[in-house]
C-alpha cells in the first residue's frame, strides 16, 4: 500500500474538529478583546454598542483586530476546504468556491483596511464576508449530508435554525444600512451585526461536537486511496486493532 495514501494513525496529527474550535475562539475573542481596549481607551461607548469595525480603528486595538482576523480568516479557509472538498459533510465544491472561500477574503479585506482609512475595501470585505457566510450556512445547512454514523442529528437541526438567524441579521442590517440609511449611532445596525457574528461562530462551532474524533486533515489523501482501492475506511479504533 502506498504510504502516502494508506490508513496510517500517524498520519492523523490533527482533528478536523479543532479547527472549527481555534476558528471560533480566535473570532470571538479578537471581537471581544478589540471592543474591551477600545472601551478602556474610550474610542467607543458602551452604549449604544459600536459597530465592530469601529473597534479596530485606533491604536492599540487595530493591532489585536488585524492581527486576530487575519488568523482566523486564514483558519476559515482551511475549515471550508475541510467541510466541503473532503466530501464528509457536504456534496458541492462549488458551493464552497462561489461563497465559503469569497467570505473568507471578505473577513481578510475588512480585517487589513479599516473603516476610516480604506473605507470602500473595508465595506466591500464587510459586504462579502456577511453576505456570502449567511448563504454559505443556508445553502450547506439545507442539503447537509449527515455523517456516517453520527448520532448528533441535533447539530443539523441547530445549524439550520442558526443559517436562518445569520441571514436574518445580515440581510436586515443591509437594508437599515443600504436602504433605510439609519444611523449607526442608533444602535440598531450594530445589533444586527453583532448577533450575525455571534450566530455565525456558533455555527461554525457546532462542527466541533458534530465532526466528533474520527476527522483529520490528511483524511483527504486516505479517502483517495480508499476510493481507487474500494477500501473501506476503518474508524480510529479498527484502525489500531
Amino acid at each position: 500500500m502506498p504510504s502516502d495514501y494508506g490508513p496510517d494513525p500517524e498520519r492523523n496529527w490533527f482533528q478536523s474538529r479543532k479547527v472549527a474550535l481555534l476558528q471560533c475562539f480566535l473570532v470571538i475573542s479578537t471581537t471581544v478583546a478589540s471592543w474591551a481596549i477600545a472601551l478602556y481607551y474610550g474610542h467607543v461607548k458602551l452604549w449604544p454598542i459600536p459597530m465592530i469595525s469601529h473597534c479596530g480603528v485606533d491604536v492599540p486595538e487595530k493591532y489585536v483586530f488585524s492581527i486576530g482576523l487575519v488568523v482566523a480568516a486564514s483558519l476559515m479557509f482551511l475549515f471550508i476546504w475541510i467541510v466541503e472538498t473532503a466530501g464528509k459533510i457536504y456534496s458541492s465544491k462549488a458551493t464552497a468556491w462561489a461563497l465559503g472561500f469569497p467570505c473568507s477574503i471578505g473577513l481578510m479585506l475588512l480585517a487589513v483596511c479599516n473603516c476610516e482609512e480604506e473605507p470602500t475595501v473595508h465595506y466591500i470585505g464587510a459586504i462579502a464576508y456577511f453576505v456570502c457566510f449567511a448563504l454559505w450556512c443556508v445553502v450547506c445547512s439545507f442539503k447537509e449530508i449527515p455523517l456516517v454514523g453520527a448520532e448528533l442529528d441535533c447539530w443539523v437541526r441547530t445549524r439550520r435554525i442558526l443559517a436562518l438567524m445569520i441571514t436574518a441579521f445580515t440581510f436586515i442590517m443591509l437594508w437599515l444600512f443600504l436602504v433605510v440609511k439609519d444611523k449607526v449611532n442608533a444602535g440598531r445596525i450594530p445589533v444586527c451585526e453583532w448577533g450575525a457574528v455571534i450566530c455565525s461562530e456558533l455555527f461554525i462551532g457546532t462542527f466541533y461536537f458534530d465532526l466528533g474524533d474520527d476527522y483529520y486533515i490528511e483524511q483527504v489523501k486516505v479517502d483517495k486511496w480508499s476510493r481507487k482501492h474500494t477500501y473501506k475506511k476503518l474508524s480510529n479504533d479498527e484502525d489500531d486493532v
